[in-house]
């Protein structure tokens, strides 16, 4: 019997607090008739409370289910750390008034004792409200003392329920199987509110950190350059990014990510305060920060800096209790006489940046020099893809379709990005460098190329099919093939890709690919790329517009898309559209550039 009326009380308890819980939100919500629901969830508990005692005292077989019920529904909502003291006291007075009605009837030393050790738990109830409702053991231990005080000195016939040891030790247990119960399901739910809460920390990530987008502030730091040079003032730009940000990603989770950049953000603007800085602060991408200085030169502004990278080298990161070791990489340029536009200035600064990068990470790297960190260059090569426009004309205006990936290296010595030496990448570095410039860029349909070994080799596509369907990668993928495999490769790889929903390109037809060497690929291909820059050191205007024709008409049977690729000009683009060529690419619309400076 036991044990069924404890399934009862737990039962009782779950539909208690989840209406209990339902009453606190309207209470504490934003909706209306909040002062009603306040007197609800006042007076709630009371009337269940009385009722359970009258259900105890008509009932007889089933009182001491009732009496725990009641005392349950009198208990519980002391454990509320929002409600005042005069509505904690209006429910601590009905306990006080539950607890002599069962205990009127024979009164001892011990229960005059457990009374007062009742008013003293109150007490430190009421005085540690904020640490005790989502803290299992603390409540446990409430319960248990509450339910023992109770029950073990209620005398021997209480409102018609004949108590001895062995009922009150059944009504202890019943009390902390329902109080272990209401603690999982408010731990639970707190757990929920803290996801919850920081998934709206994300969405309102810019008006948490009061950091401004690049893409929506453009203007802005387009006229601090303009005011600097205008002025003869001096303008510095810091790059700084959260090293190995997609690591943390996946050993702790993306909230953890999240919380990281949010605590960075919030390190950074503290230093900012600290000096009254008038900085100009912006985000990047996923994990870079963009922070504009006015009137202030790199020199000026070193301290700073330096306080910077040291308050996140040592700063307390964490989440959900545990330690994240993180650190950045920052790169910095100031203005200087000859830059004719922004984009010089950032580009200074972004080639800092991964100059840092190329040095170990956690450094600083102002105008090609290190001052912070590791100044030992890398022996492994920095590697990173610009990103070139792919322009859609299909509609009055043009837009971007997507940006093809061109794979770059960092030559410290020089401090500039040049083509690699090889183009053989290990795919697990090729996709991890996927992701770095979807992560900056404003369109996340992308293009990279592929060597002949790249695309022969099975492992490869299965890489980037997991790439596409990340979360984190991009939203469309195309791969395109330079080098021409055989057809029974590309029959076997372009199952595979075309499965998954990435498209395949053919690159440089009519020039290093010949129509003889693509004729038998085009049923297993989705488009073709003619590049004009391939042919106009050598071809006439009119042999190379013959030869685009050519390829238009094929595309067009093949039902394939033709991006016509090194455009100059308006008139490529009016000469295109008359054989229905609707896809640009080339300097006429934007040249290659790390993703962030991508139009």
């Amino acid at each position: 019997m036991w044990l069924v009326q404890t399934v009862a009380a737990t039962f009782f308890a779950a539909g208690f607090i989840g209406f209990d819980l339902y009453l606190w939100r309207r209470a504490f919500g934003d909706g209306p008739y909040k002062t009603a629901f306040r007197w609800l969830l006042t007076l709630m508990p009371l009337a269940v409370g009385a009722l359970m005692a009258y259900g105890g005292y008509a009932g007889f077989m089933d009182s001491m289910l009732f009496a725990n019920i009641g005392l349950f529904a009198l208990v519980v909502p002391l454990f509320d750390e929002q409600m005042t003291l005069i509505e904690y006291l209006v429910r601590c007075l009905g306990l006080a008034g539950i607890w002599l009605l069962h205990h009127a009837s024979g009164q001892s030393s011990w229960s005059f004792l457990a009374m007062a050790a009742m008013v003293v738990i109150l007490v430190l109830m009421r005085l540690g409200k904020d640490k005790i409702r989502y803290r299992a053991r603390t409540l446990m231990a409430v319960s248990a003392f509450v339910a023992v005080a109770y029950w073990y000195t209620v005398p021997p016939l209480a409102m018609g329920l004949r108590v001895d040891g062995r009922l009150a030790t059944q009504a202890v247990g019943m009390f902390l199987v329902m109080g272990a119960f209401t603690s999982f399901y408010w731990n639970w739910q707190w757990q929920q509110f803290q996801s919850q809460k920081k998934l709206k920390a994300l969405a309102a990530y810019d008006n948490l950190t009061n950091e401004k987008t690049y893409t929506h502030n453009q203007a802005d730091i387009t006229a601090l350059f303009e005011h600097a040079q205008a002025n003869n003032e001096p303008l510095t730009l810091m790059a700084l990014d959260i090293d190995r940000l997609r690591k943390i990603n996946q050993d702790f989770g993306h909230l953890a990510g999240n919380t990281v950049l949010i605590q960075t953000a919030e390190t950074l603007l503290g230093v900012f305060r600290k000096h009254d800085l008038h900085e100009h602060f912006y985000r990047i991408g996923g994990e870079e920060f963009n922070i504009a200085f006015p009137d202030a030169s790199p020199d000026q502004l070193l301290p700073v800096i330096r306080e910077c990278w040291q308050a996140i080298h040592d700063g307390q990161f964490s989440y959900e209790g545990v330690a994240i070791p993180v650190t950045a990489s920052i790169g910095v340029s100031g203005l200087q006489a000859g830059d004719g536009v922004v984009d010089d200035l950032y580009k200074r600064a972004d080639d800092n940046l991964y100059a840092s990068k190329q040095r170990g990470r956690d450094t600083i790297t102002i105008d090609g020099a290190p001052v912070a960190g590791d100044d030992t260059p890398s022996i492994a090569p920095t590697y990173a893809f610009y990103a070139q426009p792919i322009m859609d004309a299909q509609r009055e205006t043009i837009q971007i379709w997507g940006n093809e990936l061109l794979l770059r290296t960092y030559d410290v010595a020089q401090a500039r990005w040049m083509l690699p030496n090889s183009f053989d990448l290990a795919i697990d570095l090729q996709v991890e460098l996927i992701y770095q410039a979807v992560a900056k860029a404003s369109c996340k349909n992308v293009a990279i190329n592929l060597t002949l070994a790249q695309f022969a080799d099975p492992q490869t596509a299965y890489a980037l099919i997991a790439c596409l369907q990340s979360q984190d990668g991009p939203t469309g993928l195309t791969v395109e093939i330079v080098d021409v495999p055989d057809l029974a490769t590309t029959r076997n790889i372009s199952a595979i890709y075309r499965a998954a929903g990435i498209r395949i390109h053919i690159d440089d037809v009519g020039s290093d690919n010949s129509f003889e060497l693509v004729q038998q690929l085009i049923p297993y291909v989705d488009g073709v790329k003619f590049a004009i820059q391939n042919l106009r050191k050598t071809e006439s205007p009119e042999r190379i517009q013959e030869r685009i024709r050519f390829w238009a008409d094929i595309a067009n049977k093949g039902h394939l898309r033709i991006i016509l690729e090194g455009v100059e000009d308006q008139a490529d683009v009016e000469f295109a559209k008359t054989l229905g060529i609707h896809y640009f690419q080339g300097y006429y619309f934007a040249k290659p550039a790390l993703p962030k400076l991508a139009a």
